[in-house]
């Protein structure tokens, strides 16, 4: 685009608003109608005068083109006329209307995604959890912890939890005693395409891990399984190296006996504090647990539950 084209691009009024209005932000045609006042054809024909000059961008969103300053204009070569012509334009006062109007299109889209949501109201779970199920979150949170982590998932049993690992971690160890449920884990099809996945049976009171292998040990709802919960949490300290982490979900101490009868509990759960106080004992420092509200039955026939909790420590270094 050679500079002649450039300063005619920029040189008419409209144009010159196009670009204030874009500066302050991105916007659709129309948009724009809307902040300039002008039939939809004229914007059109300026929006692809300035595009040819390389002095905006656009964005599709779905049906939808957005447009704003380019690359070359606002975050390219500094020595690009397109950049000068913009900084330029950028020190020229904008016309009040035109801020105004900007900020009305602005707050009529904010007004429009809060209508949206009113009209679905309590609903909204429901359709987001029928899009993309209702754990995706628990997936993303992990996604804030160091890839290259070992992590070892401690009872795995039918291996639930290893595809959101395996996602997460560079290598993820499944241990599991009953040789049915292991191969259970092996066989998950979500698990097919994985290569950072490897299954030991082992007992949980003797780890088949070496001292210091993993980065993080996972119990989830296995130590009241555990017929020595405690040579359980020994063997978690042992295997952990210095720095590493340890969660644990367990069941509050309960007395729900339906439940402990149809899942065949080895412990009626346990005292967050007294387990804080074993983990604690086998080399773990800043020991810490909550409860997790939104552990609660989806079922209305299943029977009287315990209320869980999760345990965190880092293992002293």
């Amino acid at each position: 685009m050679g500079s002649e084209a450039v300063f005619k691009a920029v040189a008419d009024p409209t144009r010159q608003r196009i670009l204030q209005a874009l500066l302050q932000h991105e916007l659709s045609v129309t948009e724009l109608v809307d902040v300039l006042e002008q039939p939809q054809s004229t914007v059109s024909r300026h929006l692809r005068v300035l595009r040819r000059a390389e002095l905006i961008s656009d964005r599709r969103n779905g049906a939808t083109v957005h447009y704003a300053p380019s690359a070359v204009a606002v975050g390219g070569d500094d020595e690009a006329l397109q950049a000068h012509l913009v900084r330029w334009l950028e020190k020229e006062p904008t016309p009040q209307a035109l801020q105004q109007r900007v900020k009305q299109v602005l707050e009529r889209r904010h007004s429009e995604t809060v209508d949206f949501f009113d009209s679905i109201g309590q609903r909204w779970d429901q359709m987001r959890t029928d899009c993309f199920g209702d754990c995706f979150h628990l997936e993303a949170l992990a996604a804030l912890l160091p890839k290259s982590w070992v992590v070892g998932d401690i009872g795995t049993g039918t291996g639930y939890l290893l595809a959101a690992l395996a996602g997460t971690f560079e290598k993820v160890i499944a241990i599991e005693p009953a040789s049915r449920l292991l191969e259970t884990a092996r066989n998950r099809p979500e698990l097919r395409a994985t290569d950072n996945v490897e299954f030991r049976a082992g007992d949980l009171r003797q780890l088949p891990l070496a001292d210091g292998e993993l980065d993080l040990a996972v119990a989830m709802l296995v130590l009241h399984h555990v017929a020595d919960s405690a040579a359980a949490i020994a063997e978690i300290g042992r295997v952990v190296k210095p720095g590493g982490r340890v969660l644990v979900v367990e069941q509050h101490a309960h007395q729900c006996e339906a439940f402990r009868e149809m899942m065949q509990d080895r412990w009626w759960g346990f005292e967050p504090d007294s387990l804080g106080a074993q983990v604690r004992a086998v080399g773990f420092d800043d020991v810490t647990w909550q409860h997790l509200r939104t552990a609660v039955p989806t079922s209305v026939s299943a029977p009287q539950t315990p209320d869980l909790f999760v345990l965190t420590a880092r293992k002293d270094r």
